[in-house]
């Protein structure tokens, strides 16, 4: 169903973002992952090189020279774009009065801006063709909320609301916008090492999930998915 699609997933080098990679490739997709680090780029490409068709594009999704360049290339090499999945994220967990302007503007610009820039850049590109669809993790803090969390909190409840206003805008030109919230996950995130976590969805879990949304028909015109453990 999915295979020779062109899928591209922020943040895909660790995490959830490698189990998506992981499943992406198995179905036959042609998996492109943007990320920051070379080091963990090269450390995907070399755990990944025989799965499948895996490009990787190194980009700081915080800044949208760099975002518009990368996702025109990736158009002009592909000539489409079928969906793509911001999952790109980072925490910093403090009390209000402790956390910095740097927490904060860290936490706001991967999880809020970041996904807004690669979210627009790919969303020009679709209308103008056959639609597509956007995926946004967002969390179950994008609806509740939890001491030491207030700026992940924050980037998490606008990126829920900036999914649902680009979803409404979407539709008259076939782009659906969708959200996935899971709660703890098993991974090192946040500066809690995952096995520190002694409950907690796994990846595969989560992943898993993922790929059903982006599978989902056409007819389902919304979808927001809460996962918890």
């Amino acid at each position: 169903m999915l295979e020779n699609q062109v899928i591209i997933i922020t943040g895909g080098t660790r995490g959830i973002g490698e189990g998506i990679v992981k499943l992406l490739l198995n179905e036959g997709v042609k998996t492109i992952v943007l990320a920051k680090s070379e080091d963990s780029i090269e450390k995907l490409k070399n755990g990944f090189a025989s799965f499948g068709d895996l490009d990787t594009y190194q980009c700081d999704i915080t800044s949208s020279e760099q975002v518009s360049k990368v996702i025109n290339s990736i158009f002009e090499k592909y000539g489409r774009i079928d969906t793509l999945v911001n999952n790109a994220g980072v925490g910093v967990w403090k009390p209000v009065e402790e956390m910095t302007e740097e927490d904060w503007d860290c936490q706001l610009n991967t999880n809020l801006k970041g996904a807004f820039l690669c979210s627009q850049s790919v969303y020009k590109i679709m209308m103008q063709g056959q639609g597509g669809q956007i995926v946004n993790i967002a969390s179950d803090l994008a609806y509740n909320t939890a001491e030491k969390a207030s700026a992940y909190c924050a980037s998490k409840w606008g990126l829920l609301g900036l999914s649902h206003t680009m979803n409404k805008e979407g539709k008259k030109y076939g782009i659906r916008v969708t959200t996935v919230s899971p709660g703890l996950v098993q991974t090192d995130f946040g500066g809690v090492l995952a096995s520190k976590k002694t409950t907690g969805l796994t990846v595969e879990t989560v992943a898993e999930q993922i790929i059903t949304v982006i599978k989902a028909g056409k007819d389902a015109g919304a979808i927001d998915v809460i996962i918890r453990p």
